[in-house]
């Protein structure tokens, strides 16, 4: 995926405030890490119960980066213990790539078995320690809150000198991208040290910054000057484009935005850094006052989206042309051109059944459960998606997502009775911020039933579940939003004026 404030992996979580690994160095021992046993691990494995580490003889030196491992590439990673992560970067002193990522997110999914995977990144794991963290596991919250996503996946590099963000890359990146934001996070590194920065270098950084803090003009402005200082070639050009109109977007700078959107959108290369770019794009077009900026600023995402999946690269993956179609379909619609927004979706479906039919295991076939429920419900035919659902959560037992993406399609398909059941096994299996949003789904599912009593007993869980989150994991208007919830039912809906 993109970054995609409007897919999945933007808004499909309940966040605190919408995918990775690690690697140690090569003469680390390919032992399992101490994580759950249903954590998605990269390539399709899924990741042993969790064992205790052994005990080490009396005197013997005990090596921090044991517990990294390979799992279908050349990277050894580690998953959700950042302080092991830590420990075993310091002890090396190498920078560590952290991926923030989560089983709902689709793209994450995409990324760690096609992008991470990939031979071409064998040399970084003698440079970096890599560390995968399931944003929604509630020990992982204090660390997530340190190194906030803007998306799902975004990726971090951080020095072990001071823990502080050298890179960042928000959403999908092809293997040349996610390489190179290696290469500057590395040179970050070596800066703290004293190694020469260039300024460019310099300026992204500062904007990733300011970016994980939330503030936002500042890191606007300092995405600016990289953008301006580097060379025309630069190969981060396009990713550090599209921080820089996310950040003017959220800096709720309308002129701003406009200007960068329709200056800067043929800079943004051919992966899926353009489509990022172009859902910011439409963001912006929503805060334009002027209802031709406005569709200036579509028919730009129009252009520029219609040509990309049609003369595609092979850099960019079913996940990446998915999402393509999917922002293309959103401008068509903001146009009022809803025949054209049906035969991109009908584009997208097609694309998505032949993917799932060609997965190789039944956890790559879930990388597309999502947008294939999306594309289905948004072409007004859900029902034709619910036996490869059913048989997806059949064949992932101890997953969460399909039988959430199940009980959400059969809600679009008019059938609640059969829905509630899946949301019943989806909470059941879910956990921090995930389980609140089934309940959430429950809710809406009794809701559609017409059991009032129900509906309010799932929206009151809801609520207990994001106040026993850990404070650092706690949104205070997600749980404002919940109560709102909680305090309508049963109540008439608000007519607009």
């Amino acid at each position: 995926m993109s970054l995609r404030l409007g897919f999945a992996c933007f808004f499909a979580a309940v966040l605190p405030s919408a995918c990775g690994g690690g690697t140690s160095p090569a003469a680390a021992v390919e032992t399992p890490p101490a994580a759950p046993a249903s954590t998605t691990a990269h390539g399709g494995a899924v990741m042993p119960p969790t064992t205790a580490a052994p005990t080490p003889a009396a005197g013997a030196a005990v090596d921090p980066c044991e517990l990294a491992r390979r799992e279908g590439g050349k990277l050894r990673w580690f998953h959700d213990d950042y302080a092991g992560a830590m420990a075993c970067a310091r002890s090396r002193s190498l920078p560590l790539a952290i991926d923030m990522w989560a089983p709902w997110c689709h793209t994450c999914l995409s990324m760690q078995a096609y992008v991470l995977t990939d031979d071409r990144l064998a040399d970084y794991e003698r440079r970096f320690v890599f560390l995968a963290l399931d944003t929604d596991r509630e020990h992982n919250a204090a660390v997530v809150a340190k190194f906030p996503p803007a998306a799902w996946p975004t990726f971090f590099v951080v020095s072990p000198v001071d823990e502080s963000i050298q890179a960042r890359f928000v959403g999908a990146a092809t293997v040349e991208q996610f390489a190179r934001f290696l290469d500057d996070g590395e040179r970050g590194h070596m800066a703290q040290g004293g190694a020469a920065l260039p300024t460019w270098d310099d300026a992204a950084r500062r904007g990733d910054r300011a970016s994980a803090g939330k503030q936002w003009a500042d890191a606007a402005a300092a995405y600016a000057q990289a953008v301006a200082a580097a060379p025309a070639d630069w190969p981060r050009g396009p990713d550090v484009r599209v921080s820089w109109l996310a950040a003017l977007v959220r800096a709720h700078d309308v002129e701003g935005c406009a200007t960068i959107a329709s200056t800067q959108l043929d800079a943004t290369g051919t992966s899926a850094s353009a489509t990022d770019f172009s859902l910011h794009m439409l963001g912006c077009a929503d805060t334009q006052t002027d209802p031709t900026v406005q569709a200036r600023l579509r028919d730009a995402v129009v252009s520029r989206l219609d040509a990309l999946t049609r003369g595609h690269s092979d850099a960019l993956t079913v996940d990446d042309l998915s999402d393509a179609l999917l922002v293309l379909r959103q401008a068509l619609d903001g146009l009022g051109r809803g025949e054209l927004a049906k035969q991109a979706a009908t584009r997208q479906r097609k694309l998505l059944d032949e993917a799932t039919a060609k997965a190789e295991s039944p956890r790559l076939a879930m990388t597309y459960n999502w947008p294939r429920a999306e594309v289905y419900a948004y072409l007004g035919v859900p029902s034709e998606l619910v036996p490869a659902l059913e048989q997806s959560v059949k064949d992932l037992p101890d997953e969460y997502d399909p039988p959430y993406r199940l009980a959400w399609t059969l809600l679009q398909a008019g059938e609640p009775a059969r829905a509630r059941g899946y949301a019943e096994q989806a909470i059941e299996k879910a956990y921090g911020p995930r389980k609140a949003r089934a309940q959430g789904m429950l809710a809406d599912i009794e809701h559609a039933a017409g059991d009032v009593e129900a509906e309010r007993a799932a929206r009151a869980a809801a609520v207990a579940t994001l106040e026993a989150l850990p404070i650092d994991a706690r949104n205070p208007e997600t749980i404002a939003k919940a109560k709102a919830e909680l305090d309508a039912v049963g109540k008439p809906a608000a007519v607009a004026k």
